[in-house]
């Protein structure tokens, strides 16, 4: 409803008419500013705590629902579904909770499960499926039984478990928020393999089992986050993104997320440039359709292309 002046000089009240859907829209529900907004390279978000969060926050680095509310909304519409096979607290399954989608999580540790259930227990929410399992072993299960889902989103470990060689002691306590550093001691987590060689080939296999899942013209949304270790800089976005395709893939841009009042420590300081890693990208991918898929590594970087 607005005010709007008369020509006698009074104001009367009208109807605003609701922002229209395009009707060809197949992907979403949003309108047009909405999904302009949406594909800005650069998310930067302040989301308040909530949701379980103070149970939540036992696993280091869990995603805020909201964030994956966000990408839920725009790859997929009411009454779709959605798999995450790396749940964790269930940030996707509260996520989509949250807008109305249903939901399918996979995680090894029943601990973070066991989290997920009681926040929903708390807040009212219905749980969401989940099975508890190595989504290695989970996914051609769920394929051999004929399941598809619309949209896959989630968080998966960024790397091994990597030594913590900077900022300990006093500037550790002051300057780190969470633990990021918590993970389990099942021989099947992706954090203790010896390698990263070892950890990409079982990323490859992983995402590669979800490929059958997903609804051709679909698509894959996962958080990463690099890190730098001895001396060096990770590029595990770049890294796991190759993998990713070789399972079918198509790798369609990356979303840079930012969470503000994310802490900085005086790493290198004052000798040497090391940089604070305060943000996570979110790579997008595709199983495209009616499109032969293009399995193998990433094709060379170009300029921007209409949308097929």
């Amino acid at each position: 409803m607005a005010r709007c002046k008369t020509d006698d000089g009074g104001k009367r009240t009208v109807a605003l008419k609701p922002p229209s859907i395009h009707p060809k829209n197949k992907l979403n529900v949003l309108t047009g500013n909405e999904w302009l907004f949406f594909t800005k390279s650069v998310l930067r978000t302040s989301y308040p705590h909530g949701l379980g969060h103070r149970l939540r926050r036992e696993q280091g680095g869990n995603k805020p629902p909201q964030l994956m509310q966000h990408l839920i909304e725009f790859f997929t519409k009411p009454g779709h579904s959605v798999l995450d096979p790396f749940a964790g607290v269930g940030g996707t399954l509260l996520g989509a909770s949250l807008c109305g989608r249903k939901a399918t999580g996979i995680e090894l540790n029943p601990r973070w499960v066991e989290i997920y259930r009681q926040v929903c227990e708390t807040e009212g929410i219905e749980p969401q499926e989940t099975f508890v399992g190595d989504c290695r072993e989970v996914l051609p299960g769920l394929a051999a039984s004929g399941r598809t889902f619309d949209f896959i989103a989630t968080d998966p470990p960024y790397s091994i478990a990597l030594e913590k060689t900077m900022c300990d002691g006093t500037y550790d306590i002051q300057h780190r928020k969470t633990d990021f550093d918590k993970y389990s001691d099942d021989a099947a987590d992706l954090r203790n393999l010896a390698t990263f060689e070892e950890f990409y080939d079982a990323i490859e296999r992983a995402f590669a089992l979800t490929f059958p899942l997903l609804r051709a013209g679909g698509y894959l949304a996962v958080i990463i986050r690099d890190s730098y270790q001895g001396g060096r800089y990770i590029p595990a976005t770049y890294e796991i993104a190759q993998r990713i395709e070789r399972g079918g893939y198509v790798m369609k841009g990356i979303k840079v997320w930012y969470a503000t009042g994310a802490r900085v420590r005086p790493y290198g300081y004052p000798n040497a440039y090391i940089p604070n890693i305060v943000h996570q990208n979110i790579a997008i991918f595709r199983k495209e359709e009616n499109r032969k898929q293009k399995r193998g590594s990433m094709r060379k970087p170009g300029g921007q292309e209409k949308a097929r």
